[in-house]
């Protein structure tokens, strides 16, 4: 078993979070990690039991990111990070206690070089190096067993944009885009830039950034999506065609709060289910964006025009948290209603009676396996 994971946020963070991302957080006590199937859950037989095709592996935490470097899985949870090898079952558990600034875990990159890369809510960018955390920040960067010693302090604008981190990308130079709550930061190894609205994003509360083949970044944000090519910016919203056209409403969980993020107030933003909220985004082998929204489904740009989806169109939820494509060209996407399969022509689902509930965060192992990531459970589907 690994060491225990610390629920390490105060009330008021974790009333905040569920302002934000609009679902509900589970309050999790100090369970430990393990990535061990537990005897008192149904096993995949019994799950599934037509198929035999799922592993459930139960961590007592929401799981937002999965990573793979050969046979390790990372799992960021809300609760700390799990380095767990699929050959040899070692565990390894990262929290606080190990030298990360927040145990809330957003997004996982392995970088070319093979390091792993950590964005944390609140407690901005980790790097695990060498056994060691190196933590990011719009202050400063360093280890925190040694602030005075070798901590760096930064000047204005060459820090990290906000210690919320959404997203990691790495281009083909090997240069990292950061995705925060106050734009789009870029690392040169030692200091960061960062695009803001100033620059031409249509807004600064960034989540996910892909790239293309031509070389442009597409980055999801809260008021729709832009695309910089280096020089130039363009933006496109639910005016355009983001976003499938339904019904929107405030989501029970954000009916009668006694408060209401700043960023929230207002038209511009509502605190509703927003088809300008995009949340999760990939590009496919004809080099055409699809991205996920926070509650009106999920859309694709050729470069030319949208399309959407869905729940009408047969998409398992309108929330849709994840994209991946596979080696065939499949798109797996984790929406709060479990997981939709997207062959191009139709959708098959994965849902409560297959074992698996909202999905977060997807990732394929070298077998093409494909790993989900929901409320407390990281699942393995061995189907096609």
């Amino acid at each position: 078993m690994g060491d225990a994971l610390t629920f390490s946020f105060h009330k008021k963070q974790f009333i905040l979070r569920i302002l934000l991302i609009l679902i509900p957080i589970v309050a999790l006590s100090a369970y430990p990690v393990s990535a061990q199937p537990r005897e008192t859950v149904p096993t995949p037989a019994q799950t599934n039991p037509s198929s035999g095709l799922w592993e459930h592996y139960f961590l007592f935490s929401i799981v937002r990111a999965l990573a793979f470097d050969q046979d390790t899985l990372w799992v960021g949870t809300s609760n700390g990070l799990l380095q767990y090898n699929l050959s040899t079952g070692a565990q390894q558990v990262y929290t606080v206690k190990e030298g990360l600034l927040s145990n809330i875990i957003h997004a996982l990159e392995i970088a070319p070089n093979g390091e792993v890369w950590v964005g944390t809510i609140g407690g901005g960018l980790s790097l695990l190096r060498d056994g060691q955390w190196l933590n990011y920040t719009p202050y400063g960067a360093g280890s925190t067993v040694s602030y005075w010693s070798d901590w760096q302090t930064y000047s204005k604008g060459k820090g990290l944009g906000d210690l919320w981190v959404y997203g990691i990308h790495f281009d083909p130079k090997g240069t990292m885009w950061v995705a925060t709550w106050k734009g789009v930061s870029v690392f040169d190894g030692d200091t960061f830039h960062t695009y803001t609205t100033k620059d031409g994003l249509v807004d600064k509360w960034v989540y996910t950034i892909t790239q293309d083949k031509k070389g442009n970044f597409w980055f999801g944000t809260e008021a729709g999506v832009s695309r910089f090519n280096g020089k130039t910016w363009a933006s496109w919203d639910n005016k355009d065609g983001v976003g499938a056209d339904i019904a929107m409403s405030t989501p029970p969980v954000a009916q009668g709060l006694p408060f209401m993020p700043k960023h929230h107030e207002g038209d511009h933003k509502p605190l509703s289910y927003n088809p300008n909220y995009i949340v999760s985004s990939a590009i496919d082998s004809k080099d055409h964006l699809w991205v996920g929204t926070l509650g009106a489904g999920l859309s694709r740009f050729d470069g030319k025009k949208w399309i959407s989806y869905s729940t009408q169109d047969g998409l398992a939820g309108n929330m849709v948290h994840a994209l991946k494509f596979d080696a065939s060209g499949i798109l797996w996407i984790g929406t709060d209603g479990g997981v939709s399969r997207f062959d191009g022509k139709t959708f098959s689902n994965l849902t409560k009676k297959d074992g698996i509930g909202a999905v977060f965060s997807i990732e394929i192992d070298r077998q093409g396996h494909k790993w989900f990531g929901s409320f407390g459970v990281v699942s393995q589907y061995r189907g096609k």
